[in-house]
């Protein structure tokens, strides 16, 4: 979590201490995953505590705590799918770039340039500050993660480094806004999916 933390504030001396490291996907994973955990935990019980910012307008709503707690694991769902399949998508960018990449590469990269959008979702449990805010911050700051990322762990030629970075940038960015999207919908019940369990999973 340490070096996720840096990522925010210093985040050339972070990504050189990453990729001086020789850890494996696994080890990746448990550096990082906590964060995620513990960020979708404290928005919950701040969610129960003070209630939820709903409509964009300012309109404080309280919502059930099993409405929350399933928000929150389908946060937790969504990251899990973020970042491995976010990761294997930049692998088979990096190989139509022709340039030979892990996937060690390219799951380290996406773990540790997600981590600014776990640290602001701690602010996401503050009602009073609109949740696409606090998405957008943290989207910002996951584009300046990835400009020094790409180049220290991926180090692609010079001449398709930017190309590289533009298409890691917008594939992380739209999957995580579109899971942003989805959580938030089906928090609020905006999406109706209790037919479409019951049609998958009861028979007849």
């Amino acid at each position: 979590m340490i070096r996720s933390l840096l990522i925010l504030f210093v985040p050339l001396k972070a990504w050189e201490k990453i990729a001086d490291q020789s850890w494996n996907v696994l080890l990746v994973f448990l550096s990082v995953a906590p964060l995620m955990v513990a960020s979708c935990a404290f928005e919950g019980w701040a969610m129960i505590q003070f209630g939820a910012e709903k409509g964009g307008l300012g309109r404080i709503t309280r919502l059930e705590s099993n409405q929350i707690i399933t928000f929150e694991i389908i946060q937790i769902g969504l990251g899990l799918f973020l970042m491995f399949f976010g990761a294997k998508f930049i692998q088979w960018s990096c190989q139509g770039f022709h340039t030979e990449t892990t996937y060690k590469q390219a799951f380290t990269l996406t773990a540790y340039a997600l981590s600014p959008l776990f640290w602001l979702r701690f602010l996401d449990g503050v009602p009073q500050i609109p949740s696409w805010l606090c998405w957008g911050m943290g989207a910002l700051g996951t584009l300046v993660a990835l400009y020094h990322g790409v180049a220290l762990i991926i180090q692609p030629n010079t001449s398709v480094g930017f190309g590289l970075y533009l298409i890691s940038s917008m594939t992380l960015i739209s999957i995580s806004g579109l899971c942003h999207f989805l959580a938030l919908g089906l928090a609020y019940e905006k999406f109706n999916i209790r037919p479409w369990v019951g049609h998958l999973f009861l028979p007849g």
